[in-house]
C-alpha cells in the first residue's frame, strides 16, 4: 500500500485519531475502495469521451456504419 496525505476539517482528523486501530483500517479500507472506484469511473469517462471524439470525427468524414461494416469484412 502507498501513503497519501489528504486534508480534512478539525472535527474529522480528530475523531478519526480517536477511534480504535480496526475503525481506523476500516475507514481506510473504505477510502481506498471509494477512490479506486472514482478514478477508474473517470478513467473511463475519459475513454468514453475519446471513443465518442472518435466516432463524431469517423461521422464527420463520411464514415457511416454500412461503410465501417464493410471494410470490416472478411474478404
Amino acid at each position: 500500500m502507498e501513503r497519501i496525505v489528504l486534508e480534512v476539517d478539525e472535527s474529522v482528523a480528530n475523531t478519526f485519531y480517536s477511534m480504535g486501530e480496526r475503525k481506523r483500517k476500516m475507514i481506510n479500507g473504505t477510502i481506498n475502495l471509494w477512490l479506486k472506484k472514482l478514478t477508474n469511473d473517470m478513467k473511463f469517462k475519459k475513454y468514453s469521451q475519446l471513443l465518442d471524439e472518435l466516432s463524431n470525427e469517423a461521422e464527420k468524414n463520411g464514415l457511416t456504419p454500412e461503410i465501417l461494416e464493410e471494410l470490416l469484412k472478411d474478404d
